[in-house]
């Protein structure tokens, strides 16, 4: 193995660790909010147990108590259902690759550079953040160690964004991205 191979695999690996610590830090948030349910599970059989004694007979002030919190339990689990929505949304599938195919038709790690150069930018942009990646222009006739730049148009936390991606070398060299609104004149 060359010192650029071992280099490069080397790089790789680290990115790839540092991807999975994020998304472990981004779990954990996840599982503490949900550890927000055991509290409200709680409160619901304080709840019931308090039912239970209103139904053997009370008065008129604990029931507007039970109602208050009844109420205050309403909204607490809407705002649960809120944050459990958002961060539903932030996690992204990235989908698996199918086998890429080389020019003679058969399946093999080397693919064309159009097709390497567009991988590696939706990559990186998929890495940032943004979703809904379309790359404009085409890329035939394209070698990887060109300097390449492309046309992009995404969504990042909902919000269109254009802008330009610059490959060199089979890798990103510069992401120049902005939002809709600040690109009109």
């Amino acid at each position: 193995m060359s010192p650029l191979q071992f280099t490069l695999f080397f790089a790789a690996l680290l990115v790839g660790y540092v991807l999975l610590h994020l998304r472990m830090v981004r779990f954990e948030v996840h599982l503490r909010e949900l550890g927000q349910l055991r509290s409200i599970e709680e409160a619901l059989v304080s709840l019931d147990a308090r039912v239970e004694l209103l139904s053997r007979g009370g008065s008129n002030d604990a029931l507007e108590r039970l109602a208050g919190k009844l109420e205050q339990l309403h909204l607490d689990l809407q705002d649960l259902q809120e944050v459990t929505r958002r961060s539903a949304e932030s996690f992204v599938t990235i989908p698996a690759s199918p086998p890429i195919r080389t020019a003679s038709g058969e399946e093999g790690i080397i693919a064309a550079p159009a097709t390497r150069i567009v991988a590696v930018i939706e990559s990186r942009l998929l890495e940032l953040g943004y979703r809904n990646i379309r790359l404009l222009g085409d890329l035939d006739g394209v070698e990887l160690s060109d300097e390449v730049e492309v046309q992009v148009e995404a969504q990042r936390n909902g919000m269109p964004v254009k802008g330009r991606v610059v490959t060199r070398n089979g890798s990103v060299s510069d992401v120049h991205i902005q939002t809709v609104a600040q690109s009109f004149p």
